[in-house]
């Protein structure tokens, strides 16, 4: 039986759902769906629909199966850098974009906390303004993580939603700016001196990992059952790793 693998590609401004599997040596494509990403400014700021980027997720689930019955696993990866926070399992709205400018305003207070010299010697990420690092400490200012039970970046949000399992992967987290490059965990020594609450950044999973199957009603609502698989969720980690190259490949 020919064995069909869903993946789930969101970008800024689009996502899509294509159909893999192998055909006499050969990996072939389809997209099944598609469906627009925006974001809308609401008291001027930038923010995500998050509720409608699931309802997407979920449709385009439903229109694979509908084609390809049977699904060996599906996995999602998207931009970096943003995030849900939680409170009760519940997002706490609103989910802000990596365009809002709220940032701007406290990243000269987090590099007179730790200079970037610093961060990037821990980190080895680059700066950028929106880095989840500044959005973090912008959340902290505004009260947000007094609130906030737990932290999850939205591609890991949005498998958790299908599956019912949490987990923090690798590449993506990497984008936070808070991950210690020796040690591939989050670094205790950036969140204790930025106050950012270290029970929101137990350890990480590598990407390949077996969440679990789909939830019991999602699958009901999608019409078929299959495995949920953490990919490196970052959407970049996961176009090198499809580049078709192996070792000594590179010149």
């Amino acid at each position: 039986m020919q064995k069909n693998y869903l993946a789930i590609d969101i970008g800024a401004s689009s996502g899509r759902h294509i159909v893999g599997w192998m055909e006499n040596g050969v990996f072939r494509t389809e997209e099944v769906y598609r469906f627009p990403n925006s974001v809308r400014r609401v008291d001027g700021h930038l923010e995500w629909d998050i509720d409608s980027l699931f309802a997407n997720v979920k449709q385009g689930i439903r229109e694979a199966f509908a084609k390809y019955p049977n699904i060996e696993s599906l996995s999602i990866d998207t931009w970096a850098v943003d995030y849900v926070l939680l409170k009760n399992d519940q997002p706490i709205y609103p989910v802000y974009t990596y365009r809002d400018s709220r940032t701007q305003a406290v990243i000269p207070e987090v590099h007179s906390i730790l200079p970037f010299a610093q961060l990037y010697a821990r980190t080895g990420i680059q700066f950028q303004p929106f880095n989840s690092i500044y959005q973090l400490y912008a959340d902290k200012k505004a009260g947000r993580l007094t609130e906030a039970e737990d932290f999850l970046m939205i591609p890991e949000y949005l498998l958790w939603k299908l599956c019912g399992v949490k987990a923090r992967e690798y590449t993506n987290a990497t984008s936070t700016g808070l991950v210690n490059a020796q040690t591939g965990e989050y670094d205790p020594e950036i969140l204790k001196a930025l106050g950012l609450p270290e029970a929101m950044f137990p350890k990480l999973t590598a990407p390949g990992t077996v969440l679990g199957p789909l939830k019991a009603d999602i699958a009901a609502e999608v019409g078929g059952q299959t495995k949920v698989v953490l990919c490196a969720t970052h959407d970049t980690a996961s176009a090198v790793e499809g580049i078709p190259m192996e070792q000594g490949d590179a010149p």
